[in-house]
């Protein structure tokens, strides 16, 4: 048996035997650098768009895409009193109020508790408020925040639609007086239908 002596020798020898300079097979050498250069891709086009590869962005753009389609139901709401009041009064639509209780659970039981009986925010289920005058304020408040940062504006992060339930959802939670933090604030007026038997007697 014959060595091929054509290929180019390096400067190893070990225990007699002559390294040879084998260049990689052509499709190994493509494959490396495909998986390189996929790599790279893969890397910048992940933190150019996050929305296509983290699992939570992608939960809450498929969550987003349901509350939309539910949300065309209702077609788009407004903040003011007669909405808030349907909401809470109506029983075909107080239904949806389990939208504005999935929106809170998801996002204001830290602070304000499961329950709304408050945590290092205020108890949402006496009768008493430190950002409330009128049944309108709960949706500005939820979008703007208050306290200087204390309670966070949501605006920038909820639909429109979520923001108006979840202020109906809050001003239900009034009256369940669920034991936790001590009132804070003063007492405000009811509203609706308490508001009007109220008056009556």
């Amino acid at each position: 048996m014959t060595m091929d002596d054509s290929r180019d020798a390096v400067a190893h020898v070990y225990d007699g035997i002559e390294e040879y300079d084998n260049p990689l097979p052509g499709w190994w050498t493509f494959i490396f650098w495909a998986t390189v250069w996929f790599s790279l891709a893969y890397v910048a086009l992940s933190l150019i768009r996050r929305d296509w590869f983290d699992p939570h962005l992608r939960f809450e753009a498929a969550q987003t895409r349901v509350l939309q389609q539910q949300f065309s139901q209702l077609g788009d709401l407004e903040p003011d009193e007669g909405t808030l009041l349907g909401f809470l009064e109506d029983e075909d639509k107080a239904k949806w109020l389990a939208v504005g209780e999935a929106v809170f659970r998801t996002n204001c039981v830290s602070c304000h508790g499961r329950s709304g009986e408050g945590v290092s925010a205020p108890n949402l289920t006496d009768h008493h408020y430190k950002h409330v005058k009128v049944l309108t304020d709960f949706p500005t408040v939820i979008k703007n925040g208050a306290a200087g940062g204390a309670m966070p504006a949501w605006g920038n992060r909820l639909l429109e639609n979520e923001v108006i339930l979840v202020a109906a959802y809050v001003a239900s939670l009034r009256g369940g007086l669920v034991q936790g933090r001590e009132p804070e604030g003063e007492t405000i007026p009811v509203w609706g239908a308490a508001s009007e038997a109220g008056a009556g007697d």
